[in-house]
Order: C-alpha cells, then sequence, then structure tokens
C-alpha cells in the first residue's frame, strides 16, 4: 500500500518485478521466508491481497489501479542514486539511464537510496543528482512518494560521482569476474570411503579379470576331472 517507503514503484501496467519486492523483503528478518508460493498460497485461500504473483511479478488485482506518478514540482537541490559498482564505469561515461524497466529510482534522503542500493551491491557508489539544475534544464522527475523520485535518464552533467581511482574499478571489476574457489573435500569418517569413478572401473575390472581367470581355470582342470572320475567309475565297477 506504501512501495515507496521501500524505494519501490509500479509499472504503469501494474506490474513490478518479483525480485525487487524479495529483497524488500529481505531487509526484514521476520519476512525473509516468503516467497512466491506463499502469494499463490494467500490469494487460494481468498486472502484479499492488492497483487498476485505470475511469471516473476507481482500484477495489481484489478480492483487496485495502477498508481500514477505526476510530475514533481517541487525538487530537492539534490538526490541520490546508489550506483552497482559494475555500472560506475558505465554511468560515468553515459549518465544514468533505465534499462528493463521504464525508470530508475533517486531519493531525497541518503540512507534509503544506499537502502535500495545495496539490494544489488552490498557497497553500492553514492551518485548525487544536480536535481534542480536538470529540472531548470527540461529533465523530468516523477514524484512516487514523500522522498522517492523517477526519472527515465540523466546526462553526466548532472551527476557527481565520488573521487574513485581507475584502479580500483578494475580491481572490484576484476574481483566479480574471479572464479569461486572449489569447496574443499570433507574427510571422510572412520569406516567410511568416498566413491568415485575410478573405484567402479577398478571394481569392474577387478571382477571381470577373475571371472576370466576361474573360466579358464575351470576350463582347464573340467577335462581331467571327468578322466579321473570315469577311472573311478570303473575300478569301483571292476571290484564288485
Amino acid at each position: 500500500h506504501a512501495p515507496a517507503e521501500y524505494g519501490l514503484f509500479w509499472d504503469s501496467n501494474g506490474t513490478m518485478p518479483w525480485k525487487e519486492y524479495y529483497w524488500a523483503l529481505q531487509e526484514d528478518p521476520s519476512l525473509r521466508f516468503v516467497r512466491q508460493s506463499h502469494i499463490q498460497e494467500l490469494n487460494h485461500l481468498q486472502i484479499t491481497l492488492p497483487f498476485t504473483v505470475e511469471d516473476n511479478l507481482l500484477r495489481l488485482q484489478s480492483q487496485f489501479p495502477a498508481p500514477t506518478y505526476p510530475v514533481a514540482s517541487d525538487v530537492p537541490n539534490r538526490l541520490f542514486y546508489a550506483c552497482a559498482r559494475k555500472h560506475v564505469g558505465f554511468a560515468s561515461k553515459h549518465g544514468l539511464i533505465a534499462t528493463g524497466r521504464p525508470f530508475l529510482t533517486a531519493c531525497a534522503d541518503k540512507d534509503l537510496a544506499v537502502r535500495i542500493g545495496r539490494r544489488r551491491d552490498p557497497q553500492p557508489f553514492l551518485v548525487e543528482i544536480l536535481a534542480e539544475r536538470a529540472t531548470n534544464d527540461g529533465i523530468v522527475f516523477r514524484s512516487a512518494g514523500p522522498e522517492l523520485y523517477l526519472f527515465e535518464s540523466i546526462p553526466t552533467d548532472y551527476l557527481q560521482f565520488p573521487p574513485v581511482r581507475e584502479e580500483e574499478l578494475l580491481r572490484s571489476a576484476a574481483k566479480r569476474k574471479e572464479k569461486q574457489p572449489p569447496k574443499p573435500q570433507r574427510e571422510p569418517f572412520p569406516g567410511s570411503f568416498i566413491v568415485s569413478l575410478e573405484h567402479f572401473q577398478e571394481t569392474v575390472g577387478e571382477k571381470t579379470a577373475k571371472g576370466a581367470a576361474q573360466k579358464v581355470k575351470r576350463g582347464q582342470k573340467g577335462p581331467d576331472w571327468k578322466r579321473e572320475a570315469r577311472k573311478g567309475k570303473d575300478r569301483w565297477k571292476r571290484s564288485l
């Protein structure tokens, strides 16, 4: 009912990505267990919710119309946007541009901006937006709540990035590309062993070799055994 308090907003078709709602839920330890199945179950139980979930989207129920976000008439002098580290290089050259959704969010409150940014990156860069100057030059900000604003794009002329060395950006990018080390194998408990493909190959090979040896052995002894048996039988008949 008040998505702006959590840095959330609805698209014009009454949808919102499930992942953004889910990220907001993770900020409350008592709601971290919630999954799509819980939302669907509540709807099946006919418990009235403002939305349902389908195809990884929250969708407003028909009785809850999508909100409209009017053009803000009184924009603060500065707004804040927490940029993920992997996007800082692009944003510093091309500005902030909405992709995937119609708008990006900017906040009048630094803490809210950082809170939103940490949902995508644990250490985002806080970018200052010269909002009043941008508005005077024709850039549109829409009001989505008391301290939440929406915009489509902002050129670099109206952005102030924190002082960051290029080496630091490259280092953070390299860390993201590093593969996680393989998990160490646990030592087997006493009396147990780890089964591997080689184990099966060795076992099958040993059984095959053993079976072949037994066949050869039986083949060599078979005729001799029969001859000895016949001789013994003949001697027993003559004794009678």
